[in-house]
């Protein structure tokens, strides 16, 4: 088979999943971490970084049926900077959430796919079918955690960081020991970021050698 039909199918069953998965984990996976909360779920980073998979995988495919051809540069670094959000929510879970509270818990319900599936495929998808993007370009990946970080810090100064009990606008307690702190950590995480885009990119480099019959 084709490398555009392989990647048009691949395309297709991530977004069918991301959304179906959502959906299911927004009225039915009330046992599951990120399950049962509603509306509520879209302000962890996991949610967002795996819808934006689903999003661009929707708009991929549009593209591809509808025009053809070579991608152009701005779909090609949406397909990069959504695989390399995935891989910190993979990465965060394998490093740092799975020790603390199991990986039990971190891949069951909807958990296993926003975890780990979803994650693994897209990354799997860029690496192996993705264009190639100059060094420059792989800061592109920076971007997802960079916006989010901007979101909660906001959210935090203007409505106030509050308790967990309460108003619980640092959820993720990054602010716990001030902003100072919080900012280093969402600094933190955006080297993170572009370290794990640079992974994926020399992935990509190194895929771009299998002789597929079309590479169109």
């Amino acid at each position: 088979m084709k490398k555009n039909k392989i990647r048009i199918i691949i395309n297709a069953i991530l977004s069918l999943t991301v959304f179906v998965v959502w959906i299911l984990s927004f009225f039915f996976w009330r046992d599951s971490t990120l399950g049962g909360n509603g509306w509520s779920d879209l302000k962890y980073f996991t949610v967002e970084s795996n819808l934006l998979v689903g999003v661009v995988a929707v708009i991929y495919l549009v593209y591809r049926l509808v025009k053809g051809g070579e991608l152009p540069k701005w779909l090609s670094v949406l397909k990069y900077l959504s695989a390399a959000a995935v891989f910190v929510t993979f990465t965060v879970v394998v490093v740092f959430l799975g020790p603390m509270y199991g990986y039990g818990r971190m891949y069951y319900g909807s958990n296993l796919f926003f975890h780990l599936l979803i994650p693994l495929f897209a990354i799997a998808e860029y690496v192996v079918f993705g264009e190639e993007l100059s060094f420059r370009e792989s800061f592109y990946a920076v971007a997802p955690p960079v916006f989010y970080g901007i979101g909660y810090l906001t959210n935090c100064i203007v409505n106030g960081v509050g308790s967990w009990e309460t108003v619980k606008n640092d959820w993720y307690l990054f602010l716990e020991w001030g902003y100072p702190v919080g900012i280093v950590i969402f600094i933190v995480i955006a080297a993170m970021a572009w370290g794990l885009g640079l992974a994926i990119r020399a992935g990509n480099r190194l895929a771009r050698k299998i002789p597929w019959e079309d590479k169109k």
